[in-house]
Parts: structure tokens; C-alpha cells; sequence
């Protein structure tokens, strides 16, 4: 049997840092929303496990989070068996947008609907978190707010309807070394509080566009754009291209745009793109 998944990216619409934990993973506060720029996950019963992908920089083996999200399903449920997967790469990779986060969910979602669902939604969710943070929300999808370390998950519902606008240059950043800026920004302790969550949150639910770009907020801006100039560059390209919004999403260093139509969206992400970076029009989906 095989299953083709539609795996789409995230943006944080408000993202903070509220404390830093024993194990050494940091407590969050992030309002998460699904977007329709989609990685195309194909899974098929296989002896094995084996993986390619579009993007030949990405690792094909136990290193892929797709990969380890197919092995740790199997050795949960007991089966044996393997999968082929496929994966058509679209979601700029290492750009805050949870592309191998929502890869391997893809391979969650799509391995339990092969075996007759023989995982609950709890337990898959379980093991989402095993395999990373953003991992449980890419399962769920739509619009929610995300705490813990990303893996408690209240599902809002959403009446926002965004043009957004995708953009990253060559850049990466890794998300340990963004957390370690912020624990050095904020003494380690990070007692400081940002951002106004509940604002963005009833921005959400009521779909006041205006109140939730007036509130909107991610904490990893502070660290991340002064040392990288490229993201800084985007979101400044975006606002002389039509952007009445534009912030970094998750680490970074991507950064989207929210337009006021599908239009100025596309002529915004066409120009972008003959900057030399990579861009992509989308809207946030449910």
C-alpha cells in the first residue's frame, strides 16, 4: 500500500521563550499556524527502510527525521515491516519553518493509516514529541497554542485568512545555537518577558488581522537578525514590496510576509526571487 502526504510548513504568528529547563531544553510559548507551502511525503510498504529526497544536501539515512520517525513507528508498534519514502522537498530546509519536523509527522501520520490506524492519536502524538519538538504540532496541523517545549498542544480555532509570502536566503541557523544567543542575551535566566500572547490569541480566534500583526512577536528576532544580514535584508524587501507584516518565523531565517492579497503576494515573492533568494506565495490553511 502506499500513502502520499501533503507534509506543510509552519509559521510562528508569536513565539517566546518563558524559561529554561532541567534537561536543558527550553520552555516556549508559540502560537503555530500550517501553511500551504507542502513538502510531498510518499510512503509505501517496504522491507526495509529507505529514503530519497529532492534536495540531495539532506541525509538519506538514520539521520533523516523521516527515517527515524519510520523506525521508531515499527519498533513500537512491533510490526514487521519496512517503507519506502519518497520526499519532494519545497520547505526551505534549517529555516525555522519545520520541514524535517513535518516530514517526519508525514511518516507518522502516513505509517498508521497503512496499519489500520493502530496507533491512537495520543500515541502518536507521544511519539511525535519523542522525535522533536514542532514534530506533534505538524501532526495536528491548523492553528494551535504550542507550550512545553512545543509538545503541549491547544487547538485554536482560527478565523484568519493570510496571504503570505515565504522567503530565505543561503543562510542557515542552527536552532541550539539560536537558543544558546538567547540564554547569553538574557543572563541565562531569562526572566525577561516579551511579546502579548493573549492579544494574538483573540486576534486569532476572532480573525482581527490588525490586532494580530499589532501583537505578533517572536523573541529569536532580537538574536538572530543582527547577525544575520541576509533575513534582515528579506524582511526590509518585503515591506518596499507591498508586506504590511513581516517577521522571522521559529529560529529562523526565514521570514514571511502577510500582504493584502493574493496578488501583491505574487509580484512580492517574484521579485524576491530575482534577488537570488527563495520565495514562495501561500496562505494559512486549517
Amino acid at each position: 500500500m502506499t500513502k502520499e502526504i501533503l507534509a506543510p510548513a509552519k509559521i510562528n504568528l508569536y513565539l517566546d521563550v518563558t524559561g529554561k529547563r532541567h534537561d536543558g531544553y527550553h520552555n516556549i510559548k508559540s502560537v503555530m499556524q500550517t501553511v500551504s507551502l507542502f513538502d510531498k511525503v510518499t510512503v509505501t510498504e517496504d522491507t526495509e527502510i529507505s529514503v530519497s529526497c529532492t534536495d540531495k544536501t539532506l541525509p538519506t539515512d538514520n539521520n533523516n527525521l523521516a527515517y527515524k520517525a519510520a523506525s521508531l513507528f515499527f519498533f513500537e508498534t512491533g510490526i514487521k515491516g519496512g517503507a519506502k519514502i519518497s520526499i519532494e522537498k519545497n520547505i526551505p530546509v534549517a529555516g525555522g519553518l519545520a520541514g524535517g519536523s513535518t516530514d517526519g509527522a508525514a511518516v507518522l501520520t502516513a505509517l498508521n493509516s497503512i496499519y489500520d490506524n493502530v496507533l491512537s492519536d495520543e500515541r502518536l502524538m507521544s511519539l511525535g514529541a519523542r522525535l522533536g519538538a514542532d514534530v506533534p504540532f505538524c501532526i495536528a496541523q491548523g492553528c494551535a497554542l504550542c507550550e512545553g517545549i512545543g509538545e503541549i498542544i491547544t487547538p485554536i480555532e482560527s478565523k484568519l485568512a493570510l496571504n503570505i509570502v515565504i522567503a530565505k536566503g543561503g543562510e542557515s541557523v542552527s536552532t541550539p545555537e539560536a537558543y544558546r544567543l538567547i540564554d547569553e542575551q538574557f543572563d541565562k535566566g531569562l526572566i525577561y518577558r516579551h511579546g502579548n500572547a493573549s492579544a494574538v490569541l483573540e486576534a486569532v480566534r476572532t480573525g482581527n488581522t490588525a490586532e494580530l500583526l499589532r501583537h505578533a512577536y517572536n523573541i529569536f528576532e532580537e538574536v538572530i537578525l543582527p547577525r544575520h544580514s541576509c533575513a534582515a535584508k528579506i524582511k526590509e524587501e518585503m515591506y518596499k514590496n507591498g508586506a504590511v507584516f513581516a517577521m522571522m518565523s521559529g529560529s529562523g531565517p526565514s521570514v514571511f510576509g502577510v500582504f493584502e492579497n493574493e496578488a501583491s503576494a505574487c509580484l512580492a515573492a517574484q521579485y524576491l526571487r530575482s534577488l537570488g533568494y527563495t520565495a514562495a506565495s501561500c496562505k494559512t490553511v486549517y
